[in-house]
Parts: C-alpha cells; sequence; structure tokens
C-alpha cells in the first residue's frame, strides 16, 4: 500500500533572542513562540569544519532519535525537530534550561550538593535501563535549573546500545579526567560512565571544600579505576542512595504488616533467580502490571497466575515453585498501600523488595553452541 503524505503548508514563527554557544558542531540560539509565550533552546547542526559536515550528520540525526525516545524529569526534553538532509543539516527544538552547568551551579550553592547528586544518578539510571550511553560527560552537558532541577543534555555523542552485538568500542573524545582501565581495554560501557560521573562529583567536592557529603562511600565505589572492582550499574547506586536515604522516614505497624505479608508471599515463590536477571525498575510501571493481575483474579481467593506478579518485578529468568499460593487479600492491601504513600515511601518499600530478591539464590544458566 502506497503512503500517503500529510503535507503541513503552513510554516511556523519563531522569535530569535540571542545566541547561546558555538560548539564543534553547531550553533545554539534561543527562539521565542510567541503563540505560546514559550521560549525555546533551538540547535542547529554546522560542524565548524566544513569536511565534518557529512562526517557527523549521522550523529545528530542519532541525537533526535535518542532524545525522542525517552522522557524523564532529569533529562532535557526535545520537542520537535527540522531536517535537511539534502544539506547535511538540521535542527532540534528542545527544553530551555534556566540555569548554570553542574560545577557553576555547585559553586554558588554547596548545600544542595547531595540533591544535584541523586537527580544526576536518577537521570542515568533512566538512561542505563533504556541502554542508551552518553559518552560526552562533563559539567556542560549536566544543566542545573535556577530552581535547582538537574538537566542532562547533549546526545551528540550518545549511543543506543544493543547487547547482542560488540558495542565495546573506544572512542576519542577529550575527556577532563585521566582515563580509566576501561580505555587500556579499548572498553566503554555503563561502568565507565559511572565512573566520569564519580569523577566530576569528586572533582566538585574538593574545589569546593564540602565534607558533610553523605555519599562518600558510594562515590569511592565509582571512582575505581578497575572496572571490574567498580559498581557495576546507576540502579545499583540508586539503590544504595535509598538505603542511606531511610533514616528518618518512619512506617505505621499496619503499613508494615502490609509490606511483609507481601514480600513474604512474593519471595516463597521464587525458587532460584538466573545470574544475569535484573529488576524492573519503574514504579508507576510495577503498579500498573500488579492492578492488572488483580483485575484477572479479582473474583477468586488466590491469585490465578502468580507467575505474573514475578514478572512485575524481575526482568530475565527464573525459577519458581508452581504449588505456592498468593492471597489476592495479600496483593489488594499491597497495591492499596503504595499507592497511598508519599515518592519517597514508595522508592524505600521498592527498594526493600529488591533486597529480598538479592537473597534469592542465583544460578547461572548453561549454554551450549549447538543451534538446538
Amino acid at each position: 500500500m502506497e503512503k500517503k503524505v500529510i503535507e503541513f503548508i503552513r510554516t511556523k514563527d519563531f522569535i530569535y533572542l540571542k545566541d547561546i554557544g558555538q560548539g564543534g558542531t553547531g550553533k545554539t540560539v534561543l527562539l521565542k513562540d510567541e503563540i505560546i509565550d514559550e521560549i525555546f533552546v533551538c540547535k542547529k547542526y554546522s560542524p565548524y569544519y566544513e569536511e565534518h559536515r557529512e562526517l557527523f550528520f549521522k550523529n545528530f540525526v542519532d541525537e533526535i532519535k535518542i532524545l525522542h525516545k525517552i522522557h524523564h524529569k532529569n533529562i532535557v526534553r526535545v520537542f520537535n525537530y527540522y531536517l535537511y538532509p539534502e544539506k547535511k543539516t538540521g535542527y532540534i527544538l528542545m527544553e530551555f534550561v534556566d540555569g548554570e552547568n553542574l560545577k557553576t551551579f555547585s559553586k554558588i550553592n554547596p548545600h544542595l550538593i547531595n540533591g544535584l547528586f541523586e537527580q544526576t544518578i536518577s537521570g542515568f539510571t533512566y538512561l542505563e535501563q533504556n541502554q542508551i550511553l552518553h559518552r560526552d560527560i562533563r559539567p556542560d552537558n549536566i544543566l542545573v535549573s535556577d530552581k535547582g532541577i538537574v538537566k542532562i543534555i547533549d546526545f551528540g555523542f550518545g549511543k543506543k546500545i544493543k547487547f547482542e552485538e560488540d558495542f565495546d568500542k573506544s572512542i576519542t573524545l577529550n575527556w577532563r579526567f585521566l582515563p580509566p582501565d576501561d580505555f587500556k581495554s579499548k572498553f566503554y560501557d555503563f561502568r565507565t560512565e559511572i565512573y566520569f560521573i564519580g569523577k566530576l562529583f569528586e572533582e566538585i567536592l574538593i574545589e569546593n571544600e564540602i565534607d558533610n557529603f553523605p555519599y562518600k562511600q558510594i562515590l569511592s565505589e565509582m571512582i575505581k579505576t578497575d572496572f571490574n572492582e567498580r559498581v557495576s550499574n546507576f540502579a545499583q547506586i540508586e539503590r544504595n542512595i535509598l538505603s542511606d536515604e531511610n533514616i528518618g522516614i518512619d512506617f505505621s505497624s499496619s503499613e508494615k504488616e502490609t509490606y511483609i505479608r507481601f514480600a513474604d508471599s512474593l519471595i516463597s515463590f521464587f525458587s532460584k533467580i538466573e545470574q544475569s536477571t535484573g529488576y524492573n525498575l519503574e514504579t508507576d510501571k510495577i503498579i500498573a502490571d500488579l492492578e492488572e493481575v488483580y483485575r484477572n483474579s479479582m473474583l477468586e481467593e488466590y491469585i490465578q497466575n502468580p507467575n505474573a506478579i514475578a514478572r512485575s518485578f524481575v526482568n530475565g529468568s527464573y525459577r519458581y515453585l508452581k504449588r505456592e499460593k498468593f492471597s489476592l487479600y495479600t496483593l489488594k492491601n499491597f497495591i492499596k498501600l503504595i499507592k497511598s504513600v508519599s515518592s519517597d515511601k514508595k522508592k524505600i518499600i521498592i527498594n526493600n523488595l529488591w533486597q529480598r530478591l538479592d537473597a534469592v539464590e542465583r544460578f547461572t544458566e548453561y549454554k551450549d553452541d549447538l543451534p538446538f
């Protein structure tokens, strides 16, 4: 069937406000849409060296694809794009972040360093979850709004990872810190990004003489030069942060009882979990999945397919006990609990369930080279 092209004839007008900067791959300006009274950042692809125009055009297109696939409060949002492939140029219309880069903001507001670290890890955890490497980590690419909101920007060198392919290639960017051992092995993955984020915050702490940073131990695990000793993923860092933040948040007796009943039932279902199996990280998605399980069994006394509850939390292979029963009442109360508590309590509840799952025996699935 022939595709029907819908053409919008009228062009949209923007008011030019000012230049923001000129980089190696183009210039950035500030524009205003007077109809909706909104300011946008417009990034034009226009490399400083003409011979690079065709070479890096794919990177520019990839940046558009990456930004359109992600949506997180700590990652800059893209609203529209305009491509001119025949001229090897284009424009990206993005969210305007009225603020400073991470280092400058930290120097002015050293007392906010804890929240800046937490938000940065949250943003990179989301990128990791979506298998996106940033690959250009430096202060100018982590902005902080005047309200203290971290925004990760500039995915010009970003890469959507396909884990089934060989992606451990070194890249040639001018890193501001001593490269880790990863580069000697021509290796770059999320552990490498963890290293550079850790080094960036270490530098901020030293330059601003910040001593009361509560995540020093976490930071020390991030900046180990040997990637085999370094903390392996951003999700684990976020979980460690949540563990440190638990102090001072109290749960009522009924909340604890509801959690324990659900946690005990969940863990009793698992026999073993495969070594490489990860956890589902989106709390809203977990809740939605559990609600779907509840709706499918709401006329029963026990969940008809308890395996569906397990799949709400783990992402990968596991073995389970088929005879274990899961009370509908236990699930109903847990859903009611997690939907009613604050966002901080939600994080703690999910984090504690992950810790319970950590205690389940692990196994390595045997795979041979035979096709079938």
